[in-house]
């Protein structure tokens, strides 16, 4: 037994698959496995597999007809002997030590799910990109003895990102419930697994590092081809809805739900169909809007669906206020730099003033010197200096013999 089973789902990822599964052989972190599930890619993703494999007897490789992640997940997970179970996606890859630092946060915190941070990259561009707020929640918190749960953080389980492979889990806990399983032949399906993972967890704990970079420009990736099946978000909310009635939650969670469901649905309308407009507008007409957790934005976003016709009428609004907005922040920013524009013409006024200040300052002294000077001249021409000079250099004499 390993402590660390590592399951990678792979399609099409010829271009990226070497880099990304050496990031996790090279960790620094070597008591693992990596079952990698090949879900009929056409490309040259599985040999490339099988080479690295040959090399390194961590890496278990297998393959399946073309299913989708979901499947490839579920049978990796049954493969997985691991004490903990990390899922990671074939295009992204690994800080060298992520693995050693959630190992040992768990470890040390006999934690069920770690949490860590993650950022995007595109080319060779990061950008930070993780919204997770657990910092925010707990600022005094001591993360390597710290652990928590959803009556801690209520919004957790219901707020993005959903990914797994920002998450370590421990295997018994999974094994624990059979429910812990992806949903099959549904886009987002690591949605409910988040959901469902984080309501049973009874100890969560966290690293507050940067330790996963996600590739944001892989055409394969299930997040650029999510168009394709425009219905699937519906039968995600459906899956959540019915677990949280089936654990006896829905009453207490109908809130929190609710800001899912109105999050999901206007997060997946860009790009979409009339057929799916008219199914948001029929589900959203039935949520409660009086919902602190909404923001601004989402409001308006729901009422520009319950108050159009069309895709094309939404988006119309929508533009309309985009274009506001723009307008609103170029005015506030007019503003801003006219309000600069008259601190700077203050200050200057005042550097012009203290200008003429230092100015006749300086002529006072002038004349004040030129006054100096003239007396010093009318002195040594005078009667009684040119007397006593004999004196003062009698004087001068004798203090140098003293």
């Amino acid at each position: 037994m390993v402590k660390i089973s590592v399951i990678v789902p792979v399609y099409n990822c010829e271009d990226y698959i070497e880099e990304s599964i050496n990031s996790i052989l090279n960790q620094t972190f070597k008591d693992i496995e990596i079952i990698c599930v090949d879900d009929g890619s056409s490309d040259n993703s599985l040999n490339i597999l099988n080479k690295l494999a040959s090399n390194d007897a961590r890496l278990k490789v297998y393959s399946q007809e073309n299913q989708g992640s979901s499947v490839a997940r579920n049978y990796a997970l049954k493969k997985g002997t691991g004490d903990y179970i990390y899922f990671f996606d074939a295009d992204d890859y690994l800080v060298e030590d992520c693995l050693e630092k959630i190992y040992y946060n768990a470890v040390n915190n006999d934690s069920e799910i770690v949490i860590f941070y993650f950022d995007q990259y595109k080319g060779n561009i990061f950008f930070n990109h993780s919204k997770i707020n657990i910092e925010k929640e707990f600022p005094e918190a001591d993360f390597n003895n710290f652990t928590f749960n959803f009556h801690d953080y209520r919004k957790l389980a219901f707020i993005g990102p959903f990914a797994p492979w920002f998450k370590l889990y421990k295997k018994e806990f999974l094994d624990k419930y059979d429910y812990l399983e992806f949903p099959i032949n549904l886009n987002h399906n690591d949605v409910p697994f988040h959901l469902k993972t984080i309501l049973k967890a009874s100890k969560i704990s966290f690293v507050p590092e940067y330790l996963y970079h996600y590739r944001v420009d892989n055409p394969n990736s299930i997040s650029n081809t999510r168009l394709k099946k425009y219905e699937d978000i519906f039968s995600i909310i459906q899956i959540v809805e019915d677990f949280l009635k089936s654990e006896d939650l829905f009453v207490e969670f109908k809130k929190e739900f609710d800001f899912f469901k109105v999050n999901r649905i206007t997060y997946e309308i860009t790009g979409r169909p009339n057929n799916y407009f008219y199914l948001a507008k029929e589900e959203l007409s039935l949520i409660n809007l009086d919902n602190d957790l909404l923001s601004k934005n989402v409001l308006f976003r729901v009422n520009s669906i319950l108050n159009s016709n069309s895709i094309e009428e939404y988006n119309h609004l929508i533009e309309i206020n985009r274009l506001k907005n723009k307008t609103e922040k170029l005015s506030k920013t007019n503003k801003q730099l006219k309000d600069q524009n008259i601190k700077l013409k203050d200050q200057n006024k005042k550097f012009k003033d203290q200008n003429i200040k230092l100015k006749d300052q300086n002529k006072k002294f002038k004349d004040q010197n030129i006054k100096l000077k003239n007396k010093n001249k009318d002195i040594l021409n005078s009667s009684s200096w040119k007397i006593t000079k004999p004196l003062r250099m009698f004087k001068q004499v004798f203090n140098k013999t003293k």
